[in-house]
């Protein structure tokens, strides 16, 4: 029988007191300042992580784009960007005197602009046109309408201009209507124009005269009275 293994007592920790001078370790500010250093040594590790993440690393060893930006190995050339607007509309005069670049009275004498009774639509010289299709579009399209005529009333000679605004399809569908109705149409001044003319007779001559470009319609519509350079002064003084 072996004799049991002799107990050696623990050795005792004494607890620190104000005897031996030493204080709690929770109360002495080396300790405090070592946590704070601690927490923010954390936090910014957090955050270079964040930012790691952040970088667009992909599984294949790519890169992802932040958003809001552009990949400049992805982005579109120059040459792709999308087209510009159209541009505005050509402004039309909203007096009949502006539609000219100079003053045509001595051209058209003894008629004169707007005469008193020229303004009255029962009067029926309202349009620069005695197409039906002409007619009707410029009915609810004419932004202007300019009359030359006797200062004594309605009388054989005389000229009407209505100066209007179309879109693309108004505008392809009047020349198409002029061309399928025996005006003769050619390119000019950038734009189309169509003209007809009515054989002499004792009567005399009227004609109508057509000039479309850029979303702008020139109608004009003559009795008699016809001088030249008349259209393409319009055309100066609208599109310049």
């Amino acid at each position: 029988m072996t004799d049991p293994a002799p107990s050696i007592p623990a050795p005792s920790i004494p607890a620190a007191s104000a005897a031996d001078g030493r204080r709690p370790l929770a109360k002495r500010p080396q300790f405090w300042i070592l946590v704070v250093v601690a927490i923010l040594a954390v936090g910014g590790a957090l955050l270079v992580g964040a930012a790691i993440g952040d970088s667009g690393a992909d599984p294949n060893g790519g890169s992802t784009p932040a958003p809001g930006t552009i990949d400049a190995a992805t982005a579109p050339p120059a040459s792709t960007a999308l087209p510009s607007a159209p541009p505005a509309a050509h402004e039309i005069p909203s007096d009949c005197e502006a539609i000219y670049t100079r003053d045509w009275s001595a051209d058209f004498a003894p008629l004169v602009l707007n005469p008193e009774w020229t303004l009255d639509p029962a009067n029926g010289v309202r349009f620069g046109s005695r197409d039906e299709v002409a007619v009707a579009l410029l009915t609810s399209n004419s932004d202007i309408s300019c009359h030359w005529g006797s200062d004594q009333g309605g009388s054989g000679r005389g000229l009407t201009t209505n100066v209007a605004h179309v879109n693309d399809e108004q505008a392809a569908a009047m020349l198409a209507n002029f061309n399928e109705s025996g005006y003769s149409c050619y390119e000019e001044f950038e734009g189309t124009r169509c003209v007809s003319e009515t054989p002499m007779s004792a009567d005399g001559q009227a004609g109508e005269s057509h000039f479309v470009r850029e979303g702008v319609w020139i109608a004009t519509l003559w009795v008699n009275a016809g001088p030249d350079g008349y259209t393409h002064d319009i055309v100066a003084a609208i599109f310049g």
